[in-house]
């Protein structure tokens, strides 16, 4: 007895203390990929440019260098060569198209696609009127920040607001409405 009361005075348990401080988050933009979406008359970069703007406002997203691009043009009808992205680092790719319909109307499609997994992570097609592609290219940024973020967008938003103008005894007031991004 006398050395079991010896053995538990003299020995104290190992004991180790681990400390771990939270205090803030750590949220690095996703490095996304967005080459100019194909089109006969231009209006693919338009809206293709328009869709990198807003993400990138969003600060989730840092849109890749166009530079940088290994494949200038991507088939949206196939799947793209997955590791000319990730050698750039892009976690995602959207390759999109845009055609003109016999009745005028634009038809806008895009896929968005997981670089590493090598998997298509959404695709949709939008028709619209020509003079209507801001507004498109503000639902496939909402598609894809939903589809990423889990969370609605909100690219596709307006603006109302009052302008004023004139002296102070001829005031003209203005209902104006805007883009969210200012257009």
């Amino acid at each position: 007895m006398v050395l079991a009361a010896m053995v538990c005075t003299f020995s104290t348990p190992a004991m180790a203390l681990v400390e771990i401080n939270i205090n803030k988050g750590n949220v690095a933009p996703m490095p996304i990929a967005i080459p100019d979406f194909s089109s006969k008359n231009g209006i693919g970069a338009q809206i293709s440019a328009v869709v990198e703007a807003d993400l990138k406002r969003s600060g989730l997203f840092a849109p890749v260098n166009h530079g940088a691009f290994i494949d200038k043009n991507v088939n949206p009808d196939q799947a793209p060569n997955m590791q000319n992205w990730t050698v750039l680092n892009a976690q995602a790719l959207v390759v999109g198209r845009i055609n003109q319909e016999a009745d005028g109307r634009l038809r806008a499609e895009f896929r968005l696609w997981d670089t590493y997994a090598g998997q298509q992570m959404s695709g949709q097609q939008f028709y619209t009127q020509p003079e209507n592609w801001r507004r498109v290219a503000h639902i496939i940024a909402d598609a894809i920040y939903e589809r990423i973020t889990g969370e609605k967008g909100y690219f596709d938003t307006r603006i109302v607001f009052v302008s004023e103008s004139g002296s102070k005894t001829d005031r003209k007031h203005q209902l104006a409405i805007m883009d969210q991004d200012g257009a």
